[in-house]
This record gives structure tokens, C-alpha cells and sequence, in this order.
């Protein structure tokens, strides 16, 4: 398929679809406050294990300890990485090519009862490109995760290797102050891939993501999140807008989820739409089997 035919799906709620309509956005959330908080640690569990495994293979030669140390540091600086928000400003929201899909129902719709609604691929990343963010599928091969970690470690220590080259009897201060630029830029190269790493028994979800990154340390940056209540603390999530002609918002697809009465839902959810001028090829009804009343 190409990527002008593909559509990807949003599920979201009821309180959700009306968002999305009146701010013709869709909400971006950190990645600190995802509903399932061991999606982060999935990456950095494996980033730890890779980091080990590289470390017993380095040469022992009069570099070694310098080595062993940047790496330690390294680990250090993303056991932090959970407890400090000032550190990750990368905010994401889901999509998957699934149109109707029962886990999908269950996992962002309160009871099942909800919609999910496609967006052209090319349009959203069209969106994404404008406000400088990435549109990326998530990656469920655990082989190819490993991967993507190991080139990044040995690009790590391959820079780490000049510095020391370049620092005359390894003066340690010009190491120290070339370290912390390298371990920098490395949490944001890993920060782009981390978040589409997800467990391999979740493949079934063909999920996509868009990763909206914000610097902290700018004041923009810093008023254009929101925030919202969750379970049970504050969550900061930032707008996303949504692909539209002119000013109207465009959904190419909406699929009613399971509820008592699809015939009334499909009904009420096409009057919102024309009465918000969001332009719409069809609404459909789900057709999973599933019972939540």
C-alpha cells in the first residue's frame, strides 16, 4: 500500500472525539506520565543490558578505566532520567493501522465505548514535518531493537575515542568537558528511538507514533504545554494540530466503538462532525463482538 492510501487510527474516548473536533488538535502526552509506565523502562532495561555487554568486550589498554567510567556515567544519567522530567521533554501520541481492534477498544475507550479515527499517513506526517516532529511506526522485533542500541553505543565510543586521542596525556579536564556534550547527545538520539520500542507481544497493534520534542530550558517551549488531570497527579501534554483544508479539520474514517445502540452513536457522531465542518468520508460501525453494558 502506498503511503497516499494509508490511514492510520486514533482511539479515544467520547470526551476524546469532542476534543478533537472543537481544537482540531490531538493530544500529545510525556512520556513519563503513558498510562502503561513500563513502556519507558522496557528501553532503558535493554540500553543497560547492551551497555554491559559492551563494556566486558572493550580493550584493556591504558584507556580502559576512562572508558569503563564514561560508561558508568552514562547509566548513571538515565537511572535519573526517571525521576526528573527537566530531562526528557519528548511528549508522543498513538495511532495504529488497525481500524477495529478489541485491544484498542479496551485500552484507551472507558468499557469499549468510544471511536477511532483515521487520518491519512501522508497528511500527518505532512503536520509533523511543519512543527518539526517525528511520525514513526513502533518497532516490536526485539532483534532490530538491539540493534538500533548497539550502533548508537559504538557511535558513542567512537566519539569517546577521539576526545581521548585529542586530550594530550589524557587531561582529564578536556575529557570531562567533551563527556557531557557526547552523553547529551546521546540522550536525544536514544529519546527518539526509546519511544517506539515496544514489547514484541504487542505486535498485533501495528501502533505509530508521533514524538513531539519540547527544550525545557526555552520559555516557549515551557508555555505551550497543558496540562490535564489523570488517575491521580497532573499530566503535561502538549496539542498536536491535525491535517485540514482551509480551516477544517479532516478525518477520513470514523468507526464507532462497541455500545448498546451503534445506530443512535453513528447518528450523533455525524451531526457533531457537520455541525463542526470537519470533512468526512464515512462513518462505520465496529464489528468486535464485544459487550461492556
Amino acid at each position: 500500500m502506498r503511503e497516499s492510501e494509508k490511514i492510520l487510527y486514533h482511539y479515544t474516548s467520547l470526551e476524546g472525539v469532542l476534543g478533537i473536533t472543537l481544537s482540531k488538535s490531538i493530544w500529545a502526552t510525556n512520556i513519563l506520565y503513558l498510562n502503561d509506565a513500563s513502556e519507558l523502562n522496557y528501553s532503558l532495561d535493554m540500553l543497560k543490558e547492551q551497555v554491559d555487554e559492551f563494556k566486558n568486550d572493550i580493550p584493556v589498554d591504558k584507556n580502559w578505566l576512562y572508558k569503563l567510567n564514561f560508561f558508568d556515567k552514562l547509566i548513571d544519567k538515565f537511572n535519573r532520567l526517571i525521576t526528573n522530567t527537566k530531562i526528557l521533554g519528548f511528549f508522543v501520541c498513538s495511532f495504529s493501522e488497525e481500524k477495529d481492534l478489541l485491544s484498542q477498544w479496551r485500552g484507551y475507550c472507558a468499557k469499549g465505548i468510544g471511536f477511532s479515527l483515521g487520518f491519512e499517513l501522508s497528511k500527518l506526517r505532512k503536520c509533523a514535518r511543519q512543527k518539526n516532529c517525528l511520525i514513526r511506526p513502533c518497532n516490536y522485533d526485539k532483534k532490530k531493537q538491539i540493534s538500533a542500541i548497539r550502533k548508537l553505543i559504538s557511535e558513542l565510543s567512537s566519539q569517546f575515542d577521539a576526545v581521548i586521542r585529542n586530550s594530550s596525556a589524557v587531561d582529564q579536564v578536556n575529557i570531562d568537558a567533551n563527556e557531557l556534550g557526547l552523553l547529551a547527545e546521546f540522550l536525544i538520539k536514544f529519546n527518539e528511538i526509546a519511544p517506539t520500542f515496544k514489547h514484541p507481544k504487542f505486535k498485533e497493534e501495528k501502533e505509530w507514533r508521533i514524538i513531539v520534542r519540547r527544550n525545557f530550558r526555552s520559555k516557549g517551549s515551557i508555555e505551550s504545554i497543558k496540562f490535564r488531570t489523570g488517575p491521580s497527579m497532573i499530566v503535561p501534554y502538549i496539542e498536536f494540530p491535525l491535517p485540514r483544508e482551509e480551516e477544517d479539520l479532516i478525518i477520513n474514517k470514523i468507526i464507532v466503538g462497541p455500545t448498546h445502540d451503534s445506530i443512535l452513536s453513528k447518528a450523533s457522531i455525524e451531526m457533531l462532525l457537520k455541525s463542526k465542518n470537519v470533512r468526512f468520508n464515512e462513518v462505520q460501525e465496529s464489528t468486535i463482538p464485544y459487550r461492556n453494558w
